[in-house]
């Protein structure tokens, strides 16, 4: 695919990027004092929040590397194998099923059985189970008949199988930093489910931007609609969980504080704009892409860059959280104004901007899970400052958005290129059902147009 230099689109992403960049280091606070560590300002579970006394055993050393390797690297790989029908994919997804047997083994022997992080391990193990019997019937012949809709959901579970992995490894991280353990688990699951969903967004969206190009044509509806679905989801989450939409005011104590009404209103708010965007974007064409979600995330991430907490480490943790969230919202702005402009074409190589609206999209989900009471009491102990934790934040983002794009470029060079199956909008009534044969019916915004700017048909390459 040819990719097409856009001065414009780059000077956008670098003045959006240095801006997220200032808004993080102006958060930063040198003394304890301003980060909250001060005795006297601290609840009284807070020193239980800190780093485990008693050392890692070398059953837990084994389990973390062996599923590392299993659920990381090479069930991930039998996934992108099968999906691009090689021929390995049997033994390489039997190879990780053994891996991951013997990791989930291992962390039983350390102990512990009875937290959630270790009653998950047995719906990983019969989640192999199930994947390593579906492979050795497809592998065996067994199965003809209706092969190709148990192939089908087949591929699907593997596909949910590294959204599982996420959700195991962020129970780990609960289970050995004791989170959400002290009467704060409607707050605790608020944040995590809220930003794995933003997390899950992000991901999605790059997907979509590195398989189908800048337009995405091929998805056949704009992107919006599927990150509309999640707002309307996360907006649920968030009015009911995040501080007990039910509880009782009678009494002094048990009355909603400023902060309490702020995250429920933010959640319906979600809820509601997730409505109003699926209905404006649910027949829309791929390039007509609606900014409500742009200016939800604006709005959000102003009350947060203004929501004041009982910490003042807590308050930096949120001003992130705003910060990632309005700088999402603007470069997704300058996204769809560039894109109804027509400046890029259907199947160009995705804009830096582009990029950028995936990298904040993480980053917010990455500073909303991370600004949940436990961890601000972790950090406080743990003598982190805000900067500090902004840099791991972001580290984690990176790292997460790299394994991502491995992942697309071991499909890409496995599968090979494929033919685009988009309706160009310019057909007409009576060509609508027919497949545009050649790339040259991608949308413009004039025919002299056309010309100054290469088109590929190749929706695969980046």
């Amino acid at each position: 695919m040819t990719t097409t230099r856009n001065p414009l689109s780059r000077k956008l992403a670098i003045a959006v990027a240095v801006a997220s960049m200032a808004a993080v280091t102006s958060a930063h606070g040198d003394d304890h004092e301003a980060m909250g560590m001060v005795a006297g300002t601290l609840p009284e579970d807070a020193p239980l929040y800190r780093w485990p006394e008693d050392p890692m055993g070398w059953a837990l050393k084994v389990h973390l590397a062996l599923c590392l390797i299993a659920y990381v690297l090479i069930l991930p790989t039998a996934l992108v194998m099968e999906l691009a029908n090689n021929k390995f994919h049997p033994l390489a997804q039997i190879g990780g099923a053994l891996v991951g047997f013997l990791g989930i083994v291992f962390g039983w022997a350390n102990g512990h059985l009875g937290n959630a992080y270790a009653r998950f391990g047995w719906f990983m193990l019969s989640l192999l189970v199930v994947q390593t019997a579906a492979n050795v019937c497809f592998t065996l012949g067994l199965l003809k008949k209706s092969s190709q809709k148990l192939r089908t959901w087949y591929r699907v579970l593997g596909c949910f199988q590294i959204a599982f992995t996420y959700v195991a490894m962020v129970l780990g991280v609960i289970r050995y930093l004791n989170l959400c353990s002290q009467g704060h688990l409607g707050q605790c699951i608020s944040h995590f489910a809220r930003g794995s969903a933003l997390i899950a967004g992000g991901i999605t969206l790059l997907f979509f931007l590195r398989l189908f190009g800048a337009a995405m044509p091929d998805v056949r509806r704009p992107p919006e609609l599927f990150i509309s679905i999640i707002m309307t989801i996360v907006g649920v989450i968030g009015t009911f969980t995040e501080h007990n939409f039910f509880q009782s005011s009678a009494n002094a104590e048990d009355s909603w504080s400023h902060k309490d009404l702020q995250h429920t209103f933010i959640g319906i708010s979600w809820f509601a704009g997730g409505l109003l965007s699926i209905f404006m974007s649910w027949n829309a064409h791929p390039r007509n892409r609606t900014p409500i979600p742009s200016l939800i995330f604006i709005a959000t991430g102003i009350a947060m860059i203004i929501h004041q907490q009982d910490l003042a480490m807590s308050s930096h943790a949120h001003f992130l959280f705003g910060a990632s969230l309005v700088s999402l919202g603007l470069s997704t702005i300058c996204e769809i104004t560039m894109l109804a402009s027509g400046i890029v074409k259907d199947r160009d190589s995705p804009m830096g901007i582009q990029y950028l609206s995936v990298f904040f999209m993480c980053s917010s989900g990455m500073a909303l899970m991370g600004a949940n009471r436990d961890m601000i009491l972790f950090l406080i102990n743990s003598g982190v400052d805000v900067a500090t934790y902004a840099l791991i934040l972001l580290s984690f983002c990176f790292l997460m958005i790299f394994y991502a794009n491995v992942l697309v470029d071991a499909f890409i060079a496995m599968a090979g290129p494929a033919e685009p199956k988009y309706d160009s909008l310019e057909s007409g009534p009576d060509q609508g059902s027919q497949r545009t044969s050649t790339s040259s019916q991608t949308l413009g915004p004039s025919p002299e147009g056309r010309n100054k700017y290469s088109i590929s048909s190749n929706p695969l390459s980046a």
